[in-house]
């Protein structure tokens, strides 16, 4: 597969036609981690993209309201919220109908898994299947995911570089997190400690 990241402003490479278009996550600069966590919105708009097109990157999506149906791989599977899925690199997805999805997306490369290979396993084996959370899981997800995004987000803006964004669409802070104990840090989450 082609390059996995691109830095910002990098042209997307010309697909042959009749391709499926390939998506790169761009990343901040040569040493950022390529990685990026945040809302629909905070991704960008193709994150709900209605076209189908593949990526070179994980993208593990939770979705909490909205409608409509996901079609990976040609398989159509309506997703009632809240769920929870991992898209692998390379399957070809798109998404159909409805009112769209809200919720929080959590992308990276292969290159992220290296510390952890075991990893990549997982991940392949939970790749393209939904699953459907009862209210306990879906609190656990939004914590862990608030806590994603606001590492990403301090890694960002303590750097000299903007966060990382799919096809130039940087995230941001616009996302409000709710789970299930109030307390410090993430609004609602408990921090683990480290």
């Amino acid at each position: 597969m082609r390059s996995t990241t691109v830095l910002p402003g990098v042209p997307s490479l010309p697909s042959c036609p009749g391709d499926v278009p390939l998506h790169r996550l761009e990343v901040a600069g040569p040493d950022a981690p390529p990685f990026a966590a945040g809302s629909f919105e905070e991704v960008g708009p193709l994150s709900r993209g209605d076209r189908p097109h593949r990526h070179t990157f994980y993208e593990i999506v939770h979705v909490r309201a909205g409608s409509g149906t996901h079609v990976v791989d040609l398989t159509r599977r309506p997703v009632p919220p809240p769920q929870l899925t991992v898209i692998l690199p390379g399957q070809v997805h798109h998404w159909e109908g409805g009112l769209g999805p809200e919720g929080s997306l959590v992308l990276f490369t292969d290159d992220f898994l290296v510390d952890h290979p075991g990893d990549r396993a997982v991940l392949r084996e939970l790749g393209s299947r939904w699953f459907a959370l009862d209210a306990e899981h879906d609190r656990s997800v939004r914590c862990l995911i608030g806590e994603l995004v606001a590492e990403h987000r301090q890694r960002a803006t303590s750097s000299a570089t903007p966060p990382a964004t799919v096809s130039g669409c940087a995230t941001g802070p616009r996302a409000c997190w709710r789970s299930p104990t109030p307390s410090s840090g993430t609004p609602g989450c408990r921090r683990r400690a480290r």
